[in-house]
């Protein structure tokens, strides 16, 4: 299990990642039974962490021979470059503006997916269109939203986002968490560990986009993006 959680940027903050990460670290621990051993949490993670932590996956595949189930979540900024619309990861020292400083989702989809596991599940509380989690925009000059261009996992990964498009992925004030992570956590809590991962998207799924509306005005859409190999059977996989 390996957990970012990227909230202390210079510039603009991600209100409740660190939140976010940490519980989601706990409830593995207590309501999946994921040994604390097993599970890694990145805090405000560098550029060169975020690559020592997938780099930390692949060895964890190779000391298993690839028998292992691998979660991977990130928390934090993300945001589309302007002229090519491919999304990246904004790790803590990065600078959206030199794209080289940054970590691709396709880079991240081809690592995680170049490795050798019996599934990959990838969770991403992070909105890729330019959108922070209060409703600005991370890039400076631009009024909109970017919808970014989409990536296709590979190998055995299934990708859960926050939010589909151009839409934002916000913050649940009340709860102090992202929204989509507290629904996350709730069916983890509420279902005491037992469910599918077909059953945590649905559940998810409905309570982000009517919670969004009902608190934001909005529309936020969480989407399921699974591999080829995945397309079929991720529904009845469970964590």
């Amino acid at each position: 299990m390996f957990i970012i959680a990227n909230e202390n940027y210079p510039n603009r903050k991600v209100p409740y990642a660190l939140n976010d990460g940490n519980v989601f670290k706990e409830y593995c621990n207590r309501t999946l039974g994921v040994s604390v051993k097993q599970i890694r949490l990145y805090e405000n993670a560098t550029t060169g962490q975020i690559i020592a932590c997938v780099a930390a996956i692949r060895r964890a595949s190779e000391a298993n021979d690839g028998d292992l189930n691998v979660i991977f979540y990130y928390a934090g900024h993300a945001f589309p470059d302007e002229k090519t619309k491919d999304a990246y990861l904004l790790p803590i020292d990065g600078d959206n503006q030199l794209v080289e400083t940054c970590y691709s989702l396709k880079r991240l989809y081809q690592e995680l997916g170049s490795i050798k596991t019996k599934s990959c599940v990838c969770f991403l509380d992070a909105c890729f269109s330019g959108a922070t989690r209060e409703d600005n925009m991370l890039l400076t000059g631009r009024g909109v939203a970017i919808k970014p261009k989409e990536e296709t996992p590979q190998g055995n990964l299934i990708v859960f986002t926050s939010a589909s498009g151009n839409e934002t992925a916000h913050q649940y004030e009340e709860k102090q968490h992202g929204l989509f992570t507290y629904f996350l956590l709730k069916k983890m809590q509420d279902s005491k560990g037992t469910f599918t991962l077909g059953e945590m998207y649905d559940y998810v799924s409905k309570n982000v986009k009517k919670t969004s509306f009902d608190v934001n005005n909005k529309i936020q859409t969480p989407s399921v993006i699974p591999s080829e190999t995945m397309t079929q059977k991720w529904r009845n996989i469970k964590l």
